[in-house]
């Protein structure tokens, strides 16, 4: 009942499908509305003149207040649409937001009410324009950080000039704006290794055996068999080619951020979770350069899982992915652990990274190694000290030693994210002369050029 009686009163609504939007009237001051029934019902009682003059008048005005907000209501429309389209951190997003008055009386004020989730970024605003006119501006901001974004949904309340009615339009369909997390580059220690335990070759480096898949073709050596020609290079280059295959070592990855919001500590970019996803990333376009399968589990609500492939485009499957994750209290290494224990095949490497100090998910790690045979596991640990957090990593690193699991040390700093790694970055950029005209050197790339093809943004990114 307190809910109803709250203001504003909703008087009519409908709903339009092209655009999508809600639009109403709602009674905004009860006031007026109020005086019209005393004044009517002491006009009823005893009639006068100047109680009636006063009755017509406020008719009046009550008729053009509520005809005006329906006029608005109906005959003007908004628009967002985006004209620059972000795709990495540092990338200039812009919109362009337009107001028009299909009318015959102006908008005296329009209040732009949005619920974007962009840091930073809002349309929020008040605004005016003439009868039969078009209003438009360019919002835009520089994404200072990776996910998936929101714009909108977005109202606009038109109000006429007495300040009795309001018209309001609820335009209900948001768009979704992905800011692809950065890439660095790794040094030599950082790269993933696996073998026997003690043994530091390569994960790419070939063995003896062999699978189906061949990796390239050398030059025909004697004792090489003949089933192992490679006919089509054989014939183009007129001397014999054999196919190198991927050896059996040269299995699957699982790269496993931890997303334990205990764990985590430090804020924006400086922070363990901006790190382990930083990361994450660099690591899977690390590995998928280099020929092998790489796979993701996150744990969640529900789980994360995608399976893995050596594809070049898996790479962007992989950003999509880490670019909306964030810590959870939710997620659980330990019983992640023990979920990605259904997913890991014998000869997988599990690439783990974590700030958590808490010896409890070393045993499941432990009994995850041991429960397949040629499994290995590798740990990238963040020093929470040097993040700002308690604790240091440098005393939890004899426990991986004594619980025979390889790991590597990372702190705050020592991953430095690489500008325009998609591409050069895009933003508005103007150059200056010396008779003062500016010139526009780099522009924001247009949201109907960012179109994946795959093996064309791969290529770049290499």
């Amino acid at each position: 009942m307190a809910r109803r009686l709250r203001l504003p009163w909703v008087l009519w609504r409908r709903r339009q499908e092209d655009p999508a939007r809600l639009i109403s009237i709602e009674l905004h001051q009860p006031l007026p509305v109020f005086l019209f029934i005393f004044l009517l019902g002491w006009y009823i009682l005893a009639p006068s003149p100047v109680v009636l003059m006063c009755l017509t008048t406020l008719t009046g005005l009550l008729l053009l207040s509520v005809l005006w907000a329906r006029t608005m209501a109906l005959h003007v429309h908004a628009r967002r649409q985006i004209l620059s389209a972000a795709m990495q951190v540092g990338d200039e997003m812009e919109e362009q937001v337009s107001m028009d008055n299909r009318s015959r009386l102006p908008v005296l004020w329009a209040e732009f009410i949005d619920r974007s989730d962009m840091p930073g970024y809002t349309v929020s605003s008040i605004r005016a324009v003439g009868s039969g006119s078009t209003l438009t501006w360019r919002p835009h901001t520089i994404c200072s950080r990776r996910g998936v974004f929101v714009l909108g949904p977005w109202e606009l309340t038109l109000g006429e000039p007495f300040g009795v009615f309001q018209a309001r339009q609820s335009y209900l369909q948001p768009q979704e704006v992905l800011v692809y997390p950065p890439l660095a580059a790794l040094p030599p220690e950082l790269l993933a290794h696996r073998g026997a335990h003690g043994d530091r070759r390569p994960l790419n480096q070939p063995q003896a055996s062999e699978t189906i898949d061949s990796m390239s073709v050398r030059n025909y050596q004697p004792g090489d068999p003949l089933r192992r020609i490679h006919w089509p290079t054989t014939a183009r280059r007129a001397e014999p080619f054999v196919k190198l295959f991927e050896p059996e070592a040269a299995s699957r990855v699982w790269i496993l951020p931890d997303l334990d919001a205990q764990a985590h500590c430090g804020e924006g970019a400086d922070s363990t979770e901006e790190t382990a996803i930083l990361l994450a990333a660099s690591l899977a376009a690390q590995l998928l350069q280099d020929k092998l399968s790489v796979g993701l589990f996150a744990a969640g609500s529900p789980p994360l899982a995608l399976l893995p492939q050596r594809s070049p485009e898996h790479l962007w499957t992989l950003l999509r992915s880490l670019a909306p994750l964030h810590p959870s209290p939710q997620a659980n290494l330990s019983a992640a652990l023990e979920d990605l224990t259904r997913l890991i095949s014998p000869r997988d490497l599990l690439l783990l990274i974590t700030p958590s100090l808490d010896a409890a998910w070393v045993g499941p790690l432990q009994h995850l190694v041991r429960r397949r045979a040629g499994t290995a596991a590798q740990v990238y640990l963040l020093d929470p000290f040097s993040f700002g957090g308690q604790g240091r990593a440098e005393t939890f690193l004899p426990l991986l030693a004594e619980a025979g699991l390889k790991s590597s040390l990372i702190r705050r700093g020592d991953l430095k994210p690489l500008q325009g790694i998609y591409g050069d970055l895009s933003r508005w950029e103007f150059t200056t002369f010396g008779t003062g005209k500016a010139v526009a050197r780099r522009s924001p790339r247009r949201a109907a050029a960012l179109i994946f093809a795959g093996q064309q943004e791969t290529q770049e990114l290499k």
